[in-house]
């Protein structure tokens, strides 16, 4: 036995050539991953009154299934501390069978198997308390148990390895990727702020590395760099390869040293088996990448292709819904054309000519259908208008919000008093034109529906690491649209809102549109708020609608502009007008505000 383990522990450690048959791959790959997995099964046994219904590992799988069912049945039963006991005992033996199964095919695919079955169980008990070595080790067992389903053997473990070996290269990239947008990793920092924490820095290695300023930056920069790099691997000689395979595990040994994470020693390193397999193929007189990876590969392309095609073909349908009889308007101005929608009071007992107007602000990078909930329980007794700013849908004017909004009041023929409402950045953009004169008067009432704080955009626009990480989301957000992939994902555009499906439609289309994630990139950066605060204050009177998101934001906010203050509850920041329900709180906050007029 301990000469079958020291055989393991030397694989694992590339000693030796620099290629693999696919016998010794398979036992390099499953070596850490049942290691891994006997010490996090241990750890659970350890603690484990953590499971009992009132601790923090208790079970939450029922909580959202239907009372009286069968399936509410089992899911509680799974729940129960007895489920998480009998589930760790399961992980505990097939991860000791496959640790012995050195060597014999059959026995891995089998303890593979019951380990995924039994992860998977896990994961749906509690779905937190893991971290990205426990995902690598859930697409590693998975991975196994697919492809054993494929007859033959040979090309069964070909696939597997090879389908590792391109999860671990991703996982590699993508990660130094998402380091080298993050502020902190980039200025330096990263390690240091997680040093601070008690969990991660209380380690003897974390105490003596933090002694030293510059040896903790230089770790900072060099981790996204060699993540980055990591694919040059592929293309250098074997056994330089496999060197340089060898230093990633000297890495992850340091992390485990010095961040007390000894799951990210066996949970990675559980790929290098299959990364060294591929590196190795030349040696075996293999190609390094396959018909298979190439197919594979291939595929990927046309799939991002064609679900980036689609996305273009939904968005020009929804421009091409915008111009059409039940879309929006368009008014030309001297540079450009104005987008907007507008109707006039629908009861015949209420003047036109006299009725209020109520003009709607749309947030960042939001379309003109996220008033129409509220605009349609206005809509009987007033004039509502929305619109999109410069830029944004098909406005192509320049103008300044004032501009437009007077240049569109010009075709409203009402004396009616003047009421904005604005949703978050709309904040900024109304204080443009509060103490102008429109059509001859100026803005009477104003609704700050979870505004924009100018002091904390000021903040967060001043500080690199804040103006970074909102760049990082909106670069993840053109990735996003560019590629389709928000009509085949949730995203928080389509769970926060509920329009009708031509409006759902209009909201999600706008809010990945790339024109329109450059132009509230730009509006955001480059609105002048010097005066906004003070803009609001000395203006007409005004009320903050806050989301329960945002509570205590907006409190501080409304206490700022001695503005009084309404909750909505059980609101998020879009849910607050794109839900019906909570749109009806604030288009009563509205009609209560033109009745004090």
């Amino acid at each position: 036995m301990f000469d079958k383990l020291s055989r393991n522990l030397k694989s694992i450690l590339n000693v030796g050539n620099s290629s693999y048959t696919q016998q010794e791959a398979l036992d390099a790959t499953f070596t850490p991953i049942a290691i891994g997995q006997i010490l996090a099964s241990v750890e659970n046994l350890c603690v484990a009154k953590l499971y009992q219904s009132d601790q923090l590992l208790r079970g939450t799988s029922a909580r959202d299934s239907r009372p009286q069912t069968l399936n509410h049945r089992l899911l509680t039963l799974l729940d129960s501390p007895f489920a998480a006991k009998a589930l760790s005992l399961t992980t505990l033996g097939a991860a000791v069978t496959l640790l012995l199964s050195r060597g014999r095919r059959n026995p891995q695919i089998v303890a593979a198997t019951v380990l995924s079955m039994s992860t998977a169980l896990s994961e749906h008990r509690t779905p937190y308390g893991r971290d990205g070595a426990d995902q690598m080790t859930s697409v590693i067992i998975q991975y196994r148990a697919m492809t054993a389903l494929i007859p033959n053997r040979d090309r069964s473990d070909d696939v597997f390895l090879r389908a590792v070996n391109v999860q671990a290269g991703l996982s590699y990239f993508v990660s130094g990727l998402s380091k080298a947008f993050g502020p902190s990793w980039v200025r330096g920092e990263a390690l240091a702020e997680i040093l601070q924490t008690q969990v991660y820095g209380g380690s003897p290695a974390a105490q003596a590395l933090k002694k030293s300023h510059w040896l903790m930056k230089g770790a900072t920069w060099v981790t996204p760099i060699w993540e980055l790099t990591f694919p040059i691997l592929y293309i250098l000689p074997a056994r330089l390869g496999t060197y340089g395979l060898s230093l990633v595990k000297v890495f992850h040994l340091g992390v485990a040293a010095v961040m007390e994470l000894p799951r990210f020693v066996w949970g990675f390193t559980g790929s290098h088996g299959a990364v060294k397999y591929v590196i190795g193929s030349s040696e075996r007189g293999e190609k390094r990448v396959s018909k298979l990876e190439y197919s594979a590969l291939g595929s990927a392309g046309v799939v991002a292709y064609m679900s980036g095609v689609y996305a273009a073909i939904l968005r020009q349908r929804d421009n091409d819904r915008r111009q059409g009889l039940k879309g929006t308007s368009q008014l030309s101005v001297a540079d450009g054309n104005i987008e907007f929608k507008w109707s006039g009071p629908k009861r015949d007992d209420i003047d036109s000519n006299t009725a209020p107007v109520i003009i709607f602000e749309a947030g960042l990078g939001s379309a003109l259908e996220a008033w129409t909930w509220v605009a349609e329980e206005l809509s009987d007794n007033y004039h509502v208008l929305s619109y999109h700013r410069a830029g944004y849908g098909l406005s192509t004017t320049k103008l300044p919000s004032g501009d437009i909004v007077e240049a569109l009041l010009e075709h409203i023929e009402s004396t009616g008093p003047i009421v904005v409402v604005g949703h978050s950045f709309g904040l900024i953009k109304i204080a443009d034109y509060l103490h102008r004169e429109l059509r001859g008067h100026r803005v009477s009432r104003v609704v700050l529906v979870d505004g924009t704080d100018p002091e904390l955009l000021h903040i967060n626009r001043s500080d690199r690491q804040r103006a970074a990480k909102y760049l990082q989301s909106q670069c993840g957000s053109m990735f996003v649209a560019l590629t389709g992939i928000y009509n085949f994902v949730p995203h928080t555009v389509a769970r926060q809102s509920a329009y009708a499906p031509d409006e759902q439609s209009g909201v999600v289309q706008f809010a990945f549109a790339p024109k329109n994630i450059h132009r509230a990139i730009r509006e955001y950066f480059d609105t002048d708020i010097t005066r906004v605060t003070e803009s609001i204050v000395s203006g007409p009177p005004r009320v903050v609608v806050a989301s329960a998101e945002n509570a205590d934001q907006q409190r501080t906010l409304a206490d700022k502009l001695s503005a009084p203050y309404e909750l909505v509850e059980e609101s998020s920041h879009r849910s607050i007008i794109g839900y019906q329900s909570q749109s009806k709180h604030v288009a009563a906050i509205v009609r209560e505000v033109v009745s004090e007029i």
